[in-house]
């Protein structure tokens, strides 16, 4: 026999849950004397002449504990999955539907992710078709973009590649049936960059003739400030560069780089009578480089390729410019875009992914930048994605401090994509990207510590992680680690 008094109760047959609270509730009561309550202790303090002392801590279950007089019943909160989207991110996503390319899995929903920039817009869900991808080297980012626009493709979407600099888009070009244009140093493809490119039929002939001669004369001042490293043209330059432009189409519909050249440092009578003999020759100068420098044999002669606007994918092939210089690489980037700028902008055509592969060496040219904003805001015109590829937003510091206007209106292609995918991200690098992308504390915790091939999609307003899956087929043409394997 313990030396504690055993208790022993009878429990009666049938006793329901509320009959056997009470019936519990009444033997506590005569096995302990009745204690005073709240009120009666703070009513009278004083008992035997000795003050009422407390033998507990508050809120305990025993006696003298002064345990409130109310038992604490929180209301229960009722709010939409929208709210507590906000407060909980990634649990209560309901996702983005079927339609458009299958992507991988949403891991918190347990179910299918599908994107489409296109179908999205039309829903409401975006505003704007371009897409971001950044991410470490390693992380697979670059999977994700080739997974994206090469199942997009099979749905019947369209691609182009302004510059593949690294060759990695060859080989999905030639899986999926496309066309690649190689350029570079004993190359037999010849890319003029001041071919119109197709017309639009919305256009007339008036309209037509304007916007190729402002494309033309865009890229021409834009080569000679790469010559120049960013000094600005003088306003008898710019006079020079404008009338060589125009003998040159007045002697042939289609100029070529030579040619403009000829009729900068050979002025015509009515050039030298508007700005002197050597009015243009630092112009031509600087432009000859294109012509008998690094870039000779590249872009400077009647295209020998044409823009295949049926092809599912088109892919400028920069790879043979590998160990070039930084301004070499600048122009070819150029040209490249511009030629395929003139194809790709027509509203009357596809609907196609436009891709901007390396965005860090993109947006640190001054040039590419103003034209990649410009078909940021006319996207939708055009009816493209731009697709920009990267490796961190502090990236964007070699373009300039936060004062810098280029570094604001590169910032300004991150936070205008309304569809940022972020894959795993170093600390020192989550603020910059937190600011630039509008993260939160919740999602900036995932991004940190988000497994190889898994990425943060902020769609819109809405976030999702998803698990970018990738058949061996696929692997085969989209993987870019054989050399360490």
């Amino acid at each position: 026999m313990s030396k504690h008094a055993q208790h022993v109760s009878f429990v009666p047959a049938g006793e329901s849950r509320f009959e056997r609270d009470a019936r519990r509730r009444n033997e506590r009561s005569l096995a302990s004397p009745p204690q005073p309550s709240l009120w009666e202790r703070i009513a009278h303090p004083i008992e035997d002449g000795a003050p009422l002392r407390s033998q507990g801590d508050w809120g305990k279950r025993e006696p003298s504990s002064l345990r409130g007089p109310h038992r604490l019943r929180p209301a229960p909160h009722r709010a939409s999955t929208m709210t507590f989207a906000a407060a909980y991110p990634f649990l209560t996503e309901s996702g983005l539907g079927h339609e458009g390319t299958y992507i991988g899995t949403d891991v918190f929903g347990s179910g299918a992710f599908s994107y489409d920039p296109w179908i999205l817009y039309e829903k409401g869900v975006i505003s704007g078709p371009s897409i971001v991808v950044i991410g470490t080297v390693g992380t697979g980012k670059s999977m994700c973009g080739k997974s994206l626009v090469a199942r997009s493709v099979t749905l019947g979407r369209k691609a182009a590649v302004a510059s593949d600099p690294k060759g990695e888009w060859v080989p999905v070009a030639e899986a999926l049936g496309g066309k690649v244009i190689s350029v570079g140093p004993g190359k037999p493809a010849r890319v003029n960059p001041l071919d119109a490119g197709p017309r639009s039929l919305l256009l007339s002939d008036e309209q037509w003739l304007a916007v190729v001669r402002q494309r033309r004369r865009h890229l021409l001042v834009a080569l000679v400030s790469l010559m120049r490293q960013g000094q600005p043209m003088s306003p008898v330059e710019h006079t020079a560069l404008d009338m060589a432009l125009t003998d040159a189409v007045a002697a042939n519909s289609t100029p070529t780089l030579p040619m403009v050249l000829q009729y900068l440092l050979n002025p015509t009578p009515a050039t030298v009578a508007l700005v002197g003999r050597d009015g243009g020759t630092g112009v031509g100068h600087s432009l000859r480089r294109t012509v008998a420098g690094d870039l000779e044999g590249m872009f400077d002669a009647p295209s020998t390729v044409a823009f295949d606007a049926d092809a599912p994918i088109m892919v400028m092939d920069t790879s043979a410019l590998i160990g070039a210089s930084e301004q070499a690489l600048s122009l070819a980037a150029a040209c490249g875009a511009t030629w395929l700028e003139a194809a790709v902008t027509n509203p009357d055509g596809a609907k196609r992914i436009v891709v901007y592969d390396e965005g860090w060496r993109m947006l640190a040219d001054p040039y590419m930048l103003a034209k990649m904003s410009e078909q940021w805001r006319l996207a939708r015109t055009y009816g493209i994605a731009n697709l920009l590829i990267m490796h961190k937003v502090a990236d964007l510091n070699e373009i300039g401090d936060g004062s810098s206007g280029l570094r604001q209106k590169a910032l300004g292609l991150l936070t205008e994509a309304d569809t940022r995918i972020i894959y795993r991200q170093k600390h020192d690098a989550m603020r910059l990207t937190k600011e630039a992308l509008g993260l939160t504390e919740a999602e900036c915790e995932h991004v940190e510590n988000l497994p190889k091939g898994m990425g943060l999609w902020k769609v819109g307003n809405r976030s999702f992680i998803v698990a970018n899956r990738i058949t061996t087929d696929e692997m085969a043409v989209f993987g870019t680690d054989e050399g360490m394997r």
